[in-house]
């Protein structure tokens, strides 16, 4: 699951002065963590300028009674600062303050003389989706997200200034959006250019260790190459009851901005080889911290379908889950058989889980094609990241467009826009990297059946079409030439070379390649006309009977036969008396030539 972090505007407002008015900037609003100002820059070569005050507006946490925490806001005010404005949220409970007054509502104002103001208040964190607990405070720990209790604030200013949100912990850890209250075990680990942070709480029993977890999350992260990296991410184990039963949807987890929490009960998982990190919940998750775009309405099946995808495709692929449990999750109910996606709603999320994974398989799997496996699913991903603005369906159907090299829409108005199901995508066309595609099992086309290149030498000079019965591959033939074959489907050709061909296998799903030594003939069916001479008349060059052209001569005897007919042609014998008219035509034209050389000699 994923939910947008709260956006705080902060607001800078100018105030003029009958002496020096000033221009008031407007900071980006900072986030927990966040690194302190940037050193001046040197604007002339010689004189350093001067550095804008920056205050900070700190917001410390601790356990209060269950269901809420105690939250210490206080201000680090700057000099030009003449009026500062605090707004907590609704639930907010105060509890004190010094050096603020309250004005209207939630609103609290600086008295201008105090130089740390703060206030102190409590704010409820449990939240509850349907039967799914999300998050929770306890006596003795908590789960929280931060956003839930932040305040918004403004000011006025004298003079350039701004200030920085900071989030502390001093019982626990902060992410950028949620926290965790209470003792805990950390781990780090690094891939792909990110920092994975997992925060393990001491009252979380799992069969795995934090390092583990960190690991798992730092390995995944090379094989989602879709733009949008935040440098950190921090996954927490959730204790009970936060995702008791998998989670809202079964999921097990819920990301937040570059923060998740991945359900104890749903973080390992046992199997023949005993308990592992359970994969497929720590990739929907980290699917969900690299997406970064807005959707219309229209589109907002993309981001949980996309999640639940890769949830399936890359542990597949990383052999951590079976074939079987890969197609089993890319199944569809009966009840969303006339869905169309772009008209669902969050109410029908289960629709994106099972038929919008599905949609994005089969999707997926045709960009492959059109491309020769150089473009995937993760292209069109990579697009949607980088667009400003809203994504609109439009967008995404030109986006497919541009990866695919050709037009989807098609496609996508039937099975998107409209309720067309989809195709199985079927899991054999979408191979772990243990499974091995064995290149003997690929066929060639001869006349009206398909026979296996290991039993039939393959044609050579002619296109010839080629598949592999069981997977979609790419067929390379020794001399470089590709023919995409989608299981099931008609495959494009390829064209050998006499002598011997190395045909490669390699299967769109992976990069697994395996090979095989074939032989090719000129002249396949052996009626001594060439594959190619046969395909220009018109004949079959894989029936030696079709042939309706007289084979040259040099093709028939002059290849070292023995005149059999097991050689290049059928073989060629002598009519009656061929032998004694050769015999006297040969003496004549010798008596002839002797005569014309003695009367030249006169």
């Amino acid at each position: 699951m994923r939910t947008r972090a709260a956006v705080v505007v902060v607001s800078v407002l100018l105030v003029a002065t009958a002496g020096a008015p000033a221009a008031a900037v407007v900071p980006e609003p900072s986030r927990a963590g966040a690194d302190g100002p940037s050193a001046a820059a040197d604007t002339d070569g010689s004189a350093v300028a001067s550095p804008v005050p920056t205050g900070t507006v700190r917001h410390t946490v601790r356990l209060a009674d269950p269901g809420t925490v105690r939250v210490e806001l206080g201000v680090g005010i700057t000099e030009p600062t003449a009026e500062f404005r605090v707004t907590l949220p609704g639930t907010a409970e105060v509890t004190g303050t010094d050096g603020f007054s309250r004005t209207d509502g939630g609103t609290y104002e600086w008295d201008g003389r105090t130089e740390d103001p703060t206030l102190t208040y409590r704010a409820p964190v449990n939240r509850t989706v349907g039967e799914s607990v999300r998050f929770a405070a306890t006596d003795d720990w908590a789960l929280v997200d931060m956003t839930d209790f932040d305040a918004a604030y403004s000011w006025r200013s004298f003079g350039e200034t701004s200030y920085e949100r900071r989030f502390s912990v001093p019982n626990g850890y902060a992410g950028r959006a949620m926290a965790y209250l209470g003792p805990y075990r950390v781990a780090n680990a690094s891939g792909a250019d990110q920092r994975f942070t997992v925060v393990h709480p001491t009252v979380v029993e799992t069969n795995a260790t934090a390092s583990a977890y960190a690991e798992t999350l730092a390995s995944l992260a090379g094989t989602i190459r879709i733009g949008a990296r935040d440098p950190a991410v921090t996954a927490f184990i959730a204790p009970r009851p936060i995702g008791v039963e998998g989670g809202e949807g079964g999921v097990g987890g819920l990301a937040t901005s570059a923060d998740m929490w991945i359900a104890a009960d749903a973080a390992t998982t046992t199997g023949p080889n005993g308990t592992s990190v359970h994969e497929p919940i720590f990739v929907h998750e980290y699917v969900h911290t690299r997406q970064n775009y807005t959707s219309t309405p229209e589109m907002q099946w993309f981001t949980e379908a996309s999640a639940f995808y890769y949830m399936a495709l890359t542990p597949y692929q990383r052999g951590s889950i079976t074939e079987a449990r890969f197609d089993r999750q890319l199944r569809v109910p009966d009840r969303f058989g006339d869905t169309v996606l772009t008209g669902t709603t969050g109410a029908q999320y289960r629709a994106w889980a099972t038929r919008g994974a599905r949609t994005l398989a089969a999707l997926d799997r045709r960009i492959r094609v059109s491309t020769n496996g150089s473009r995937t699913l993760q292209d069109v991903f990579r697009r949607l990241n980088a667009h400003e603005g809203n994504v609109t369906y439009a967008d995404f159907q030109s986006m497919v467009d541009a990866t695919a090299g050709e037009s989807q829409a098609d496609w996508l108005d039937r099975h998107v826009d409209g309720s067309e199901p989809v195709p199985s995508p079927v899991a054999d066309a979408y191979p772990a990297p243990d499974v091995t595609v064995d290149p003997a099992g690929a066929e060639w086309r001869r006349g009206d059946e398909w026979v296996s290149v290991s039993d039939t030498p393959l044609p050579a000079g002619i296109p010839v079409r080629v598949r592999h019965p069981e997977v979609g591959v790419v067929v390379r033939a020794g001399n470089g030439t590709t023919a995409v074959n989608v299981s099931g489907g008609d495959p494009s050709t390829v064209r050998f070379a006499a002598g011997e061909a190395t045909l490669r296998v390699e299967t769109f799903y992976g990069q697994q390649s395996t090979r095989l030594t074939v032989a090719t003939s000129d002249d396949v069916d052996g009626d001594g006309v060439t594959n190619a001479a046969e395909l220009g008349q018109g004949s079959d060059p894989y029936d030696a009977s079709s042939s309706t052209a007289t084979p040259e001569p040099g093709l028939l005897d002059g290849d070292g036969n023995d005149g059999n007919g097991t050689g290049g042609g059928p073989a060629v014998r002598d009519g009656p008396g061929f032998g004694v008219t050769s015999a006297l035509a040969a003496g004549t034209v010798l008596l002839v030539w002797q005569l014309a050389r003695a009367r030249r000699r006169e």
